[in-house]
């Protein structure tokens, strides 16, 4: 009998879910958004007053692969997923389009990408403001062996020769980190982590700046991340409290976790981590949360 919950079982990042979103097609895009807009809405809540957090154009490429093709789609706020034929409409009378358009005149011409999340500091009171630190969740195709990594690693450097500070959150175990001094979960090299947290900070000028990196082991709650701000203030997220928010608040990821089974490519673990899910897993299956 499967088992869901209507939480996270994990008391770090969901080995299930992650292993079934790093699929193909397995609905990576959707967690993003999802992830990415959670993380704005929590920063808007501890920023001092002088600070905001939007959601703008990521650093990275969006794709998708349709019969062998690549091709580039945006990734979108709202999608609704029937689940199976309804029996009857519920639709109410709609009103009547104030206009209707030709869907070509609505295409964007340009690339598509992620989104991101800025966090600017207001200047005089005046918007936009200046920004100071660009948040970037990690995304396959942008990590290395990724199609778009090149493309990616050179915004990355650009962003921080412009003084902004960059957080890159990465929880994608199945390819390697973004940065090649740091030890390949994938590899098996020494000292690995299967997820990690890099805050880049190129602070008084880049060449003396520094890198903080957190690393997070496969059964580890995900650390209380320093983000920095201008000048010396910083503000602290809290990263496993938002990964909870975006798995529990949206219910195709609960769906897709059968506590009762054994995460999908569990073998790109390693054996010691397959342990460690397997004991977490034995303690579930004893006194399941719920059951359908």
């Amino acid at each position: 009998m499967a088992i869901h919950a209507e939480r996270n079982l994990y008391p770090g990042v969901n080995a299930h879910l992650n292993s079934f979103l790093q699929q193909d097609d397995g609905g990576w895009e959707s967690f993003h958004a999802m992830h990415i807009n959670d993380i704005r809405g929590s920063l808007d809540v501890v920023l001092p007053e002088n600070y905001y957090a939007v959601s703008e154009k990521s650093l990275q490429v969006s794709e998708v692969r349709l019969e062998a093709v690549i091709t580039q789609r945006p990734c979108p706020d709202v999608t609704v997923v029937q689940t199976h034929p309804s029996s009857a409409s519920r639709a109410a009378s709609a009103a009547i389009p104030t206009a209707v358009l030709p869907l070509s005149d609505t295409l964007p011409d340009d690339d598509d990408y992620f989104t991101s999340v800025v966090i600017y500091e207001v200047e005089a009171g005046r918007l936009p403001g200046k920004p100071v630190t660009r948040i970037e969740l990690l995304s396959p195709g942008n990590k290395s062996g990724g199609r778009y990594y090149h493309q990616y690693v050179a915004r990355r450097r650009q962003t921080l020769k412009s003084g902004l500070s960059l957080v890159e959150i990465d929880y994608l175990h199945q390819s390697p980190p973004i940065l090649p001094a740091l030890a390949s979960y994938i590899a098996g090299e020494p000292d690995f982590y299967p997820y990690m947290i890099l805050v880049s900070d190129p602070h008084p000028v880049p060449a003396k700046g520094h890198v903080s990196f957190y690393g997070v082991q496969v059964v580890a709650a995900l650390p209380l991340v320093s983000i920095p701000l201008a000048d010396i203030e910083q503000v602290t997220l809290d990263l496993q409290a938002v990964y909870n928010q975006t798995m529990e608040n949206a219910r195709v990821f609960r769906l897709v976790v059968d506590y009762e089974q054994d995460p999908l490519d569990i073998d790109r673990y390693t054996g010691d981590d397959r342990k460690q899910i397997r004991a977490l897993l034995a303690g579930i299956r004893q006194a399941p949360t719920s059951a359908e």
